[in-house]
């Protein structure tokens, strides 16, 4: 079934869990694109240290 089709018979509780499951993934991975942040600027203050 292709997407169009789908998309079509989408009940509103559908969307609506859809919605929530994307939300909470969303969370996620701005959780982990924040904590990757922190380690890249720790790493670039180490490099600093190390070619001092």
């Amino acid at each position: 079934m292709s997407r169009a089709k789908r998309a079509e018979k989408a009940t509103p509780e559908g969307e609506d869990a859809l919605n929530a499951r994307l939300m909470a993934e969303n969370a996620v991975l701005k959780k982990e694109n924040k904590e990757l942040g922190m380690e890249r600027d720790v790493l670039k203050r180490c490099m600093v240290l190390w070619v001092k």
